[in-house]
């Protein structure tokens, strides 16, 4: 039984016009770094159609409709769909590209219809034009920063596909003047069928990806603080609980460092909030500068922050500790080109007897920040300090004197 091709380019215009009308009233529910790349993916999914359905229409209507616009809007939509993937994964805008590679199929068209009118041409002309345009989407996918999710493969299978078939139908379309689009053949066939179902497992791979960014951006959220971007309280809580029971089974030292900036009341109240959260940031982006990979860096709330160490006996930590303050001091933050000097008490602890758990090490190494403070701030203080000044204030009896 022949294959009837504008009865597959009409089912293939049906279909691609209900997927893409169901995902335009789903775009609302994604979050705003995702509603734009969905936004163009639904573009190329409504426009698509309606090439498909002046292809089906050929000999029907003027050839300028059914060739010249026909081919040029399907141009027009997989641009829009390899567009999606590029802004999906941050890659560098080739909208440029895209306008000369449309208005090429445009011109192309138009030549190879009304000047040297040849089907063949038209064909290998927009099979080879596509396959440069689905390159860009496999550029899209494998040249991106990160991991390759499944679902991103799933997209790239599928693109990949479509340049073999079309790269196949220009290889094998043949020369007789007699040939014409609705021509049935096992090559159209292929091409109309998967036509027909690439629109389907392409949009549902894109909807996974989707779903595993807004499934990462969530994991993100609740592990980091939002404004710097390191972690928070609750997750420094589980890794540092994680970090001393290793070192406890393992017999290894850990430190940590509690950061407190210095006036960091002034700076909110004499410049604003919104030259406070910038100079939140630019603290974390220093010590992040000194602190070693093994290292973890938390905010625990305002001004304050952690850095637990692993690894890391207490004259490391000090250490450490004095090179975050003289980095600190010679780093630059300026406010409307006025310099605005970034300052901390340091407070360390170290894991041992007296400080056997989270909840005693966060404790004491706090207590020393605060005798950093009090000692004229930007300065660091060990939590051992205390304990040998404490026993030193108690007589032999007991008693203080």
């Amino acid at each position: 039984m022949d294959f009837h091709i504008s009865t597959a380019m009409q089912l293939t215009a049906t279909i691609t016009l209900i997927i893409g009308m169901a995902l335009a009233f789903t775009t609302s529910g994604y979050p705003r770094n995702l509603q734009y790349p969905i936004q163009l993916w639904v573009r190329g999914l409504l426009i698509q159609p309606f090439s498909y359905a002046l292809l089906s229409m050929r000999e029907q209507i003027p050839d300028w409709l059914s060739i010249v616009v026909a081919n040029t809007l399907l141009v027009v939509s997989f641009t829009l769909l390899i567009q999606a993937l590029r802004e999906y994964n941050h890659r560098p805008d080739r909208r440029l590209a895209f306008i000369v590679i449309i208005l090429l199929a445009a011109a192309g068209e138009i030549l190879l219809t009304y000047v040297w009118p040849s089907l063949q041409g038209r064909i290998i002309l927009i099979s080879l034009i596509l396959s440069i345009v689905l390159l860009y989407g496999l550029s899209a996918i494998y040249r991106a920063p990160g991991p390759i999710t499944q679902p991103e493969h799933l997209v790239a299978i599928m693109l990949g596909a479509a340049i073999v078939i079309m790269l196949t139908r220009a290889a094998l379309t043949p020369s007789s003047s007699s040939i014409f689009l609705t021509t049935s053949s096992i090559m159209q066939g292929v091409v109309f069928t998967y036509a027909s179902l690439m629109p389907v497992i392409a949009t549902s791979g894109f909807l996974l990806m989707c779903g595993e960014r807004m499934n990462k951006d969530l994991t993100r959220l609740a592990t980091l603080d939002p404004l710097t971007g390191v972690f928070n309280r609750r997750t420094m809580t589980e890794l540092a609980n994680k970090a001393i029971a290793a070192s406890k089974r393992h017999g290894r030292a850990l430190s940590l460092l509690i950061l407190d900036i210095d006036h960091f009341k002034r700076i909110n109240d004499q410049f604003g909030h919104e030259v406070g959260d910038l100079a939140l940031c630019r603290f974390v982006e220093c010590v992040g500068e000194v602190m070693r990979e093994s290292d973890i860096l938390a905010r625990l709330g305002g001004e304050e922050f952690v850095l637990i160490l692993p690894d890391t006996n207490e004259k490391a930590a000090i250490s450490l500790a004095e090179r975050i303050r003289k980095h600190l001091c010679d780093s630059e933050f300026t406010v409307s080109g006025w310099p605005l000097p970034l300052r901390a008490s340091i407070g360390v602890g170290s894991l041992g007897p007296a400080m056997s758990n989270l909840e005693t090490l966060l404790r004491e190494t706090d207590h020393a920040m605060y005798e950093a403070k009090r000692a004229g701030r930007n300065r660091i203080f060990a939590a051992s300090a205390i304990r040998r000044q404490s026993s030193l204030d108690i007589d032999p009896d007991g008693a203080t004197p």
